[in-house]
């Protein structure tokens, strides 16, 4: 996988979820263990760095990279070296013994093996540039546009609340305004009912009075 999808991958990807728990299997007779599949003798992996790099994709992307294989001459040493892995077991006597047979049999130098590792730290500081500039390029184009984002947001989110506050203030003007109609249209309900009463009194006396002229 390319450095720039490894990049968008570390900076977007989801948490993976918690796995479950396994049950335990049940107790079963002791198999054989697997035959080991045979690796390479030449480079080990350091052991303090195992366990930082087990899930580390960028590791996997520059170690097939520097792979050692791709180098003739750190691959012409290991040929020689790896037979004799299950029978020089101390890795210094293996690679001295395989020297001897390859600078004999094939020509290989010291220099060589050195100029060998030197090439491989050229392409992995080729490979750090790259990562720099593809990571500075997703810097770009996609934190630096969500930043862009997130600040549009947040002016959009204040502009808001402005008008929020201000619908608010008039929320609190028409509720006074509300309360001052009630109360005045209260007021115009006691006062016709205060005049109703008055004028029908007016209007009943006013019928006896002329009840009494007119008999």
């Amino acid at each position: 996988m390319p450095f720039m999808d490894l990049i968008k991958n570390a900076i977007f990807e989801e948490a993976p979820a918690a796995k479950p728990a396994a049950r335990p299997a049940p107790s079963a007779a002791p198999a054989s263990a697997p035959t080991p599949a045979r690796t390479s003798t030449f480079s080990p992996s350091p052991a303090q760095f195992t366990a930082a790099t087990d899930d580390n994709k960028f590791y996997a992307r520059l170690l097939k990279q520097t792979d050692l294989s791709a180098v003739p001459d750190l691959a012409k040493i290991e040929s020689f070296a790896a037979p004799l892995a299950s029978v020089i077991t101390d890795k210094s006597l293996r690679y001295k013994a395989a020297m001897a047979t390859a600078q004999s049999q094939g020509g290989l130098t010291k220099e060589a093996i050195l100029k060998g590792f030197d090439s491989l730290v050229t392409v992995l500081d080729s490979s750090a540039a790259t990562f720099k500039k593809q990571s500075d390029d997703v810097g770009k184009t996609e934190v630096d546009a969500r930043m862009a984002e997130v600040s549009d947001l947040t002016a959009s989110i204040t502009e808001k609340q402005k008008e929020i506050a201000d619908m608010q203030q008039q929320v609190t003007a028409k509720q006074a305004q509300v309360e001052t109609a009630r109360a005045k249209l209260q007021g115009a309900k006691t006062d016709f009912a205060a005049a109703y009463q008055r004028r029908k009194a007016e209007i009943q006396q006013q019928r006896k009075e002329f009840e009494t002229i007119l008999q």
